[in-house]
């Protein structure tokens, strides 16, 4: 173990604790039921918890150890905000358009897709890659 491995897992930890806070702040106001936010909650958390055996491993047993950053945070809350602006101008737009007995099934699909993305987020935070992101992070599309 070497003083500059320590100092990468507490940094680490902090960039993994950050990341999930936000994430359990989010989905309080993008899930559309709570089925779906114990299932977020508990991928986030377990995520979380291989992300910090990762960084782990690095300071004890040398290797690899997890490439996460503060930027990756700042990019996660970036993209939270992004997501609840576009469910807020979505839930007003369906609500004025869409015939009453459709809007809480129009909303619900949209909610699930919005925390699939919000998902997507969390993975690239966390790792570095998502199915929506690049191993790198960067979209696939430019």
């Amino acid at each position: 173990m070497t003083g500059s491995a320590l100092f990468d897992f507490l940094i680490a930890l902090v960039v993994l604790g950050g990341a999930v806070m936000l994430f359990m702040y989010a989905i309080e106001g993008l899930s559309p039921n709570a089925l779906f936010t114990k299932i977020a909650r508990a991928a986030v958390g377990i995520a979380a918890l291989v992300a910090l055996l990762i960084a782990l491993k690095g300071v004890f047993f040398g290797g690899g150890g997890l490439s996460v950053s503060p930027m990756g945070v700042i990019y996660f809350a970036i993209g939270i905000i992004v997501v609840l602006v576009v469910m807020y101008l979505l839930k007003l737009i369906i609500g004025y358009f869409a015939p009453a007995q459709f809007v809480e099934p129009i909303l619900f699909v949209v909610g699930a897709i919005a925390l699939i993305v919000l998902l997507s987020l969390a993975a690239t935070t966390l790792f570095g890659g998502g199915p929506l992101l690049g191993s790198t992070g960067r979209p696939f599309l430019r």
